[in-house]
This record gives structure tokens, C-alpha cells and sequence, in this order.
């Protein structure tokens, strides 16, 4: 039997970055595209379970694998639109080695109360699907350097593009370190007579 719910853990597009998301895609023609409502726009970590039936007590379970909290957020760096054989996405540009080591302390916390993700056979490949179906458009630029706020358990509908948010979690923001160019801007440390 196939799934009929999906549960994932993912970051969800704030509403005022959706409709700017919605915006840079170009007009696509044909019968088998079908744009994603932007409220809709996230990008997926993980999937943690696909089943026939509802599961009412997934929340709790990976609630108590958050309960110690979570890793702060991390930039993802975002960089063009692009037509892909199965529909529309925003890709990533440059390195993603910090949303890689976010995705891992999430699944190591996740491990701890035996949920494992799913679907990562080819590794992590971060993008947010702007629509479904055959499209043919060249890249489009759209360059975002996103620092995602919260993590949201997400209930999907197969088949039925509903989504229903379970649970949110706050993310603290990307730490930041002093830059190379400040050092000469800082002041001398103070001393203190013996």
C-alpha cells in the first residue's frame, strides 16, 4: 500500500521571502506544470516516516529528541531557479558544510530516540521546489543567503499538497565570529598595573 502521510522535518519559507520566491519564477507554459502555493515553500532535511495511517505520536517522540535543544541555524547559500525533469527549484550555490553539520546534530539527536532518516542515499542536496511537473526555462538568478529561524515538523498529504505543521522548534541564529578586517578596528586589550 502507498504512503498516504509523509513526515518530514524541514525549514519553512517566511510569507514575505515566499512571494518573492514566486516572483522570480519565470512563466512557465505547458499542461503538466503546477506551481506550489508559496506558503508551501520549505526545504526539506529530512523525511522521518511515510505511512498508510496518521501517527499521532511521532510529535511527542521527536519532541523529546529536541528537548535538550537544537543547533543554531546556519546560511544557506541560494543562487538560481532552475527546470529540473520533475518540476521548478531554488538551488544552492557554493558550499553548504554548515547546513550539512545543522542536518547531522539534528539526525544524531534523532538517533537518540531511534527515529532515522530517510531518502538520503545521495546525500544531502538542499533546495526548496517552487512546482511539479515537466517545465523548460534557462537558470534564473535569485541569490539568498538564507538563515532559516525555526525547525517545523511538517504532516505532508500525499498526493494531495497539504501540509500541516505539528510542531516548531526556534533555531538561535548562525553564530558569527569576528572578522579578519576588524582586528585593526578593535581596541588594545587592557592592562593592568602590578
Amino acid at each position: 500500500m502507498d504512503p498516504m502521510f509523509r513526515y518530514f522535518l524541514g525549514f519553512q519559507v517566511a510569507a514575505d521571502r515566499a512571494g518573492w520566491l514566486a516572483r522570480q519564477l519565470p512563466p512557465v507554459s505547458g499542461d503538466l506544470f503546477a506551481g506550489l502555493k508559496p506558503q508551501n515553500y520549505h526545504l526539506t532535511l529530512c523525511t522521518i516516516a511515510e505511512t498508510a495511517e496518521a501517527q499521532p505520536f511521532l510529535r511527542s517522540r521527536v519532541a523529546a529528541a529536541f528537548a535538550s535543544g537544537l543547533p543554531a541555524a546556519s546560511h544557506i547559500p541560494f543562487g538560481r531557479i532552475m527546470s529540473r525533469d520533475s518540476g521548478a527549484e531554488l538551488t544552492t550555490v557554493g558550499s553548504i558544510g554548515g547546513v550539512r553539520h545543522l542536518y547531522d546534530r539534528i539526525v544524531a539527536l534523532l538517533g537518540a530516540q531511534g527515529i532515522e532518516p530517510m531518502h538520503r542515499k545521495s546525500g544531502l542536496r538542499p533546495h526548496i521546489t517552487l512546482g511539479y511537473g515537466a517545465c523548460d526555462f534557462d537558470p534564473v538568478p535569485a541569490a539568498w543567503n538564507w538563515a532559516p529561524r525555526e525547525l517545523a515538523l511538517i504532516e505532508s498529504h500525499v498526493g494531495h499538497r497539504r501540509h500541516r505543521v505539528l510542531q516548531r522548534w526556534p533555531l538561535l541564529p548562525p553564530p558569527q565570529g569576528a572578522f579578519a578586517f576588524m582586528e585593526d578596528e578593535m581596541p588594545p586589550p587592557l592592562r593592568y598595573a602590578a
